[in-house]
C-alpha cells in the first residue's frame, strides 16, 4: 500500500480498477497474478483501526462521519433515509455487521454464473476471510430457538447455504473478534505486479478520441489525491481489445456516479452540468435499490455479533438481530451501551429508483431514491415479516431471556402494535421503522448498463462489477457474493473470458 500518488501515476498498467472495495479487493488480486494492476482507492488503511477490527465497536464508524475524511460517508436517500457508503480499503466489509451467507443456488442460476467457478470462488475467500462460530451467544441461542418456535423452519444448523428456514451461519469475524476485510484478500495478490493506491479519489475515466464509427475506449483515470492534486493514470497501450482496462469497483453509488461523471448517462441530465457526452446511456444510474427493513430496538449493555438468520419460505423475509456500538469504550466492558435491534429485511422489493449526480465533485454524494414501499405488494411483505417478529418476541425463548412479557421491553423506538391484526397498524410500523440495512445496489444493471461479461455497453476497455450491477440483492448478506463477484471476474478474465 502507498499513498504517492505521483510515483504510481508514473507508469502504465494492464488494468486499472477503481474503489478497493468488497469486490475491488479480490478482483485486483486475481488480476494480478498475471497482469500489472493499479488499485485505486479513495479511503485509507483499515489496519490497526479500532473501530474497524473489533466486533463491538460496529456502528461507531457509521455514527462518526464527514464528508471527505471518515472512515464511513453519510447519504441520505431523497426520502429521509439516512445511509453510508463505506470509505476504506475493504469496502463495506470494513464498516458492515460481519454476518457472510452465500446466495442461493436459484440466485446463481438465473444470473447465468458458471456454478463450478462460483463454488471455487467462494471457498477462496472463506479460507480467508469467513469463520465458524465457536459457540452461540446466550442471545442468539434465544434467536435461534425463538425462530423455530415462531415457525420459521425447518432448523439447518450451520450452513453457509441459503436455505429457507432458521440456520447458523459464518462471520468475518473470528473467533477472538477481529474483524477480516476484503483488503485481506490482496495477500493473495502477486506483489510484483500490484500497486494499491490509498486516499486516491477517482474524478472521471479518460477516453481515447474514437475513429470514425468505432466505440470510444477508455485509456485511463483521473484521480485526485488527499490533498486535492489532480493526477492521470493510464493504460498500456495495445492493439488487442481482450487487454488493459479500466474496471469500476466503486460500488452501488460510486460506480453510476464516476460513468455519470465520464460523460455515460442520460444525455438530458449531463447537460445539467456541462459534461461533455461520452455516451448517451439511458440506463445509467436507474432501477436502484434498497433492502428496506422494519424493527424494534432497545438498549443494553451487551454486545451480541450476528449468528442467526430466519429465511422465510421462498425467500421474502429474513429475519435478524444485531447489537450496535451506542457509547463507551472500543473494548468490551460491562457500562458500554449498545443498541439491540431485531428487524426483517425486504428480501426481493419489486419498488425501484434512480440515481443522479448533485455536483461535478466525486467526493459529494449523488442524489438517489429508492421510492421505499412504491409498490404496495413490498408494504404487503413487509408486515408479514413484523408478524415474525411478534411472533418471535412472544416466544418462549425470548421471554425466558428476558424474563418479562414481549411488550415490556424498554423500546428506544416505536414498539408493535398491541393488536397485531390490524393491518393499518402493522403496516404503519413499517412506514414509521422504515431503514435500510445498508445493502442498496444497482444503478448499472446487468442487461441494461453492462453485458453478461460485465463490459459497458457502447464503450471498450470499460468493465463493472460490484453491486450497481445487482438486479436483486445476492443472500441474506451480499457481502459474501460480493468478494466472490470479485474473484469469479478475475478467474474468468485470466481464461480468456473476452474471447
Amino acid at each position: 500500500m502507498t499513498i504517492d500518488a505521483e510515483k504510481a501515476a508514473a507508469r502504465k498498467y494492464d488494468y486499472i480498477v477503481v474503489g478497493g472495495g468488497t469486490a475491488g479487493c479480490p478482483l485486483a488480486a486475481t488480476l494480478s497474478t498475471k497482469y500489472s494492476v493499479l488499485l485505486l482507492e479513495r479511503g485509507g488503511s483499515p489496519y490497526g483501526v479500532p473501530e474497524i477490527e473489533n466486533a463491538d465497536a460496529f456502528g461507531k464508524p457509521l455514527d462518526e462521519t464527514d464528508n471527505y475524511t471518515s472512515i464511513a460517508q453519510t447519504f441520505i436517500s431523497e426520502e429521509g433515509v439516512s445511509n453510508v457508503r463505506a470509505r476504506v480499503l475493504g469496502g463495506g466489509t470494513a464498516i458492515n455487521a460481519g454476518f457472510y451467507s452465500r446466495a442461493g443456488s436459484e440466485y446463481v442460476r438465473n444470473v447465468g454464473w458458471d456454478e463450478g467457478l462460483v463454488e471455487e470462488s467462494y471457498e477462496w475467500v472463506e479460507k480467508q476471510n469467513a469463520f465458524k462460530p465457536y459457540q452461540l451467544s446466550p442471545w442468539s441461542l434465544a434467536i435461534r430457538d425463538g425462530l423455530l418456535e415462531a415457525g420459521v423452519l425447518p432448523y439447518n444448523g450451520y450452513t453457509l447455504d441459503h436455505v429457507d428456514g432458521t440456520k447458523i451461519s459464518a462471520s468475518t469475524f473470528d473467533s477472538k473478534g477481529k474483524r477480516h476485510t476484503a483488503a485481506d484478500l490482496l495477500r493473495s495478490a502477486n506483489p510484483d505486479n500490484i500497486v494499491v493506491l490509498l486516499n486516491a479519489t477517482v474524478s472521471r475515466i479518460l477516453f481515447n478520441s474514437p475513429a470514425q464509427e468505432a466505440k470510444p475506449r477508455a485509456s485511463g483515470v483521473e484521480f485526485m489525491d488527499r490533498h486535492g492534486r489532480s493526477y492521470q493514470a493510464f493504460l498500456n497501450e495495445t492493439s488487442s481489445s481482450s487487454s488493459s482496462e479500466v474496471i469500476l469497483t466503486a460500488g452501488a453509488l460510486g460506480s453510476p456516479q464516476l460513468l455519470l461523471l465520464s460523460g455515460i448517462g442520460p444525455s438530458e441530465h449531463l447537460k445539467e452540468f456541462n459534461i461533455p457526452l461520452v455516451l448517451d446511456a439511458p440506463m445509467v444510474g436507474q432501477r436502484v435499490q434498497d433492502n428496506p427493513r422494519a424493527s424494534v430496538n432497545w438498549l443494553s449493555h451487551q454486545f451480541y455479533n450476528i449468528q442467526v438468520v430466519g429465511i422465510l419460505i421462498a425467500s421474502q423475509n429474513y429475519i435478524e438481530s444485531l447489537s450496535t456500538y451506542v457509547n463507551g469504550t472500543l473494548s468490551f466492558n460491562k457500562n458500554n451501551v449498545y443498541r439491540e435491534v431485531i428487524f426483517e429485511k425486504l428480501a426481493f422489493p419489486l419498488s425501484r429508483g434512480h440515481l443522479r449526480l448533485r455536483t461535478t465533485d466525486p467526493r459529494d454524494n449523488p442524489s438517489v431514491r429508492y421510492n421505499y414501499y412504491s409498490n404496495p405488494l413490498d408494504l404487503h411483505r413487509c408486515m408479514h415479516g413484523v408478524r415474525v417478529i411478534d411472533k418471535l418476541l412472544n416466544s418462549p425463548s425470548l421471554h425466558r431471556f428476558n424474563a418479562n412479557s414481549t411488550h415490556d421491553f424498554n423500546f428506544t423506538g416505536q414498539p408493535l402494535p398491541k393488536n397485531m391484526s390490524d393491518d393499518a397498524a402493522v403496516a404503519q410500523i413499517c412506514r414509521d421503522t422504515l431503514n435500510t440495512v445498508w445493502h442498496f445496489h444497482g444503478g448499472c444493471e446487468v442487461g441494461y448498463v453492462v453485458n453478461q461479461k460485465y463490459q459497458v455497453n457502447g464503450v471498450e476497455g470499460l468493465r463493472i462489477v460490484d453491486a450497481s450491477t445487482f438486479t436483486n440483492g445476492p443472500g441474506t448478506n451480499p457481502q459474501a457474493t460480493t468478494m466472490m463477484l470479485g474473484r469469479y471476474v478475475g478467474m474468468k478474465m485470466l481464461q480468456g473470458w473476452m474471447e
